[in-house]
């Protein structure tokens, strides 16, 4: 009888390159209106240019837009957000924001493609706040490798990265850990880690944590004193290097 041997696939190295975010701060703040505008201050169009590279071709995967606008309250109030995907509403919500605090709606949409238009707008319980900052980033979240079942043994991310890095203004950021899939189980990481991953349907290798995990198709608000923009983010993977062992 002959002897039955693994079926592995030699050693792959992926390799994914995020674009640099799309920032503006206006040199002179606008206004905020006091109610929902019209037309959203902020609307990004998807393009095909600012999605994450990558040096082989993978099997599915899913794109999550971050999108961010900021301002200033000079007085207390409430500022109100509403997210649109061409045209339709995602989701609105508001936040109180405390008297000379700068505030930042960090909002995410999951699942997008090339051609989606993505609209933020905003609006205030006050007269006197406004807005003068945005950005934009694309980033991969629920990535199949491989379109047979397959048991990545090991399945070694080698690199992370922080991302979106923002850099106008005077920005922090709260950072939120990668969730892995070992086997049927998910776990957070936030360095480089060595894992046995079962690519399943559901969710893949990993999922991002701003815009899968948490607020997927919603916003949230930060505020302070001293940082603008003062967003979420999130650990991404620059770096997969594995073997596939088929289990069909």
């Amino acid at each position: 009888m002959g002897r039955l041997s693994p079926s592995y696939t030699s050693k792959k190295t992926l390799n994914i390159t995020y674009q640099t975010p799309q920032e503006t701060l206006l040199a002179t703040p606008e206004t905020l209106p006091t109610t929902e505008p019209a037309t959203p201050q902020i609307g990004y169009t998807v393009a095909d240019a600012d999605l994450p590279a990558f040096n082989m071709g993978v099997y599915a995967k899913n794109w999550v837009a971050s999108i961010y606008g900021g301002g200033k309250f000079v007085t207390a109030g409430t500022v109100y957000w509403r997210m649109k995907k061409n045209g339709v509403s995602v989701a609105n919500g508001n936040y109180a924001i405390n008297a000379a605090y700068w505030y930042t709606v960090s909002a995410f949409f999951y699942d997008v493609a090339v051609g989606d238009v993505l609209e933020l707008a905003l609006w205030s319980s006050v007269a006197d706040s406004n807005w003068d900052y945005e950005a934009y980033q694309i980033q991969v979240t629920r990535l199949i490798l491989m379109n047979k079942p397959r048991l990545l043994a090991p399945c070694n991310i080698t690199a992370l990265s922080a991302q979106p890095a923002l850099t106008l203004g005077t920005p922090n950021a709260s950072t939120g850990n990668l969730y892995v899939q070992h086997l049927d189980l998910s776990f957070q990481i936030s360095a480089a880690t060595n894992f046995d991953s079962l690519q399943l349907k559901t969710y893949g290798i990993f999922r991002i944590y701003a815009g899968d995990i948490n607020y997927s198709n919603t916003a949230s608000v930060l505020k302070s004193t001293g940082y603008r923009p003062f967003y979420y983010r999130g650990y991404v993977p620059t770096q997969i290097v594995l073997r596939g062992l088929r289990v069909d």
